[in-house]
């Protein structure tokens, strides 16, 4: 198994043989898919096919119980949002008033675009970070000639993120091996544990910094004067080629973005007024 920023990803998957820049290819123009089309049954499939490929790729879909609780309580705070805080709309159809309060049928009808919107993007999230480390996001950008300064500065963004998640796990364990249990404890008292948390993460942050700023002077490392304009040779990237099969799943990704465009707009599909499942809960409602 591999440490990502997500847990841990497979020992071995077909994932693997292809470029890290499809892959991050992939996360950046199929998570903008949704922004497109509207009918909620479109974006399921996507999500579904996204869970299709987690599988593919060997990982784990135990994962996915640590999101589900959140796509939950996510799609009820927009359900919330959209009806019962959602004000008066006399021009909308009323289905009920429970409490004084008007429900209206396009009010749900906007809450379950906007969450079917939301779960494919966070699928294919999921699916990235499961699948990825974080050399393959370096590669990806030295790939297409990304400046090393804004490179390095983002790898150590990375890193760190790692390691905050790491120390974070310390700090918990070494709480629990002096026999704290927060179980049964009450909400406001664990938000203010979580916050007192700050203090060693913070010690602990600036302690990697320095750590970080000795090992790159160690190295001349520099980002500034003569020394930043040295050319550097990109070892990593000499571990992965890109290849036909990377070109090809490049074009397929980019040609059904552009057909979703032109569907979308030039055809008027993807739309409300052909959803079979807004036609559906329109009558059963």
């Amino acid at each position: 198994m591999h440490k990502t920023l997500l847990g841990y990803v497979p020992d071995q998957s077909p994932i693997y043989a292809i470029h890290p820049f499809v892959k991050v290819y992939f996360l950046l123009i199929v998570s903008l898919f949704p922004l497109f089309i509207t009918a909620p049954e479109w974006n399921f499939f996507i999500m579904l096919f996204t869970l299709a490929l987690m599988w593919y790729s060997r990982v784990d879909v135990k994962i996915l119980r640590i999101y589900a609780p959140m796509a939950i309580s996510m799609g009820f705070i927009i359900l919330l949002s959209y009806t019962v805080l959602g004000g008066v709309h006399p021009e909308y159809r009323l289905l009920t008033k429970p409490l004084g309060i008007p429900i209206y049928w396009e009010r749900i009808r906007d809450a379950t675009v906007v969450y079917f919107r939301i779960l494919p993007m966070i699928a294919t999230m999921v699916f990235f970070l499961s699948t990825s480390r974080e050399r393959d996001v370096i590669v990806a950008m030295r790939s297409v000639k990304i400046p090393f300064v804004i490179t390095y500065v983002f790898a150590m963004a990375l890193r760190s993120a790692g390691m905050v998640l790491e120390d974070f796990g310390i700090v918990r364990q070494a709480e629990q091996a002096r026999g704290f249990d927060p179980a049964g404890k009450s909400l406001a008292y664990k938000i203010r544990k979580y916050i007192m948390y700050m203090v060693p993460l913070f010690a602990l942050s600036l302690r990697r910094t320095e750590e970080f700023t000795n090992a790159l002077i160690a190295r001349g490392y520099a980002f500034t004067g003569k020394a930043s304009k040295v050319k550097r040779a990109d070892y990593v990237l000499t571990h992965y080629t890109f290849r036909a099969l990377d070109g090809v799943l490049v074009g397929i990704i980019t040609i059904t973005f552009i057909a979703i465009l032109v569907l979308r707009y030039g055809f008027g599909y993807f739309g409300l007024d052909d959803s079979w499942f807004i036609i559906w809960a329109q009558s059963a409602l």
